[in-house]
């Protein structure tokens, strides 16, 4: 039997991902309260009722920029900022803290396709973000941006659907926090964020 040729990707996090033993606590933390106040489902009962479980790789791009704020008479003050742009549904944002990469081997089954998939697209989405979110704190001058790097890396997330008479439904669980991305993963199938 042929083995398929594993991709060298650049992945969001460390080595050590969640588990598909250690996902339950994070899939029922995801849960709404109100569901989370049956005493029927825990995190044994979210076990049990699990039809499918899969690790999957996310395309988001990363885009490290310096942000100069002119002020004479003094020197320019120079703030080092991050943004990131999911590459499939256009969702774009600032990241607070800047998250490490490591560059992995993995079967390229569950890496997810880009729909932004050119430098130049990107560019455009890191310049909406630079308009509409970082602009907003300055009145008066806006600041110059330079972009230092943009680069494609992915996600990994885990995909876990449950079906039972008390819950049916599908999680997307961040591999590297527990985190869920239910808001994310919502926006995939529409294009209301992608930039025409």
């Amino acid at each position: 039997m042929l083995k398929a040729a594993l991709e060298k990707i650049g992945v969001i996090g460390k080595k050590e991902k969640i588990t598909e033993r250690d996902i339950y606590p994070h899939m029922y933390k995801a849960l709404k309260w109100r569901t989370r106040i049956n005493k029927s489902i825990t995190e044994e009962y979210l076990n049990e009722h699990t039809v499918s479980k899969a690790l999957f790789y996310h395309p988001i791009w990363l885009a490290k920029i310096l942000l100069i704020a002119r002020r004479p008479p003094f020197p320019p003050k120079k703030i080092p900022n991050m943004i990131f742009v999911d590459a499939v549904s256009g969702y774009r944002g600032l990241i607070s803290s800047i998250p490490g990469t490591v560059i992995q081997e993995v079967d390229p089954q569950p890496l997810i396709s880009p729909k932004i998939n050119e430098q130049d697209a990107v560019k455009r989405y890191v310049e909406d973000v630079q308009i509409n979110q970082i602009n907003r704190s300055y009145v008066l001058k806006k600041p110059e941006y330079d972009l230092r790097d943009l680069s494609l890396v992915y996600l990994p997330l885990w995909r876990v659907k449950v079906e039972s008479d008390l819950l049916t439904k599908e999680f997307t669980i961040n591999a590297n926090t527990g985190e869920s991305e239910e808001y994310m993963s919502s926006l995939w199938d529409s294009n209301k964020l992608l930039l025409d």
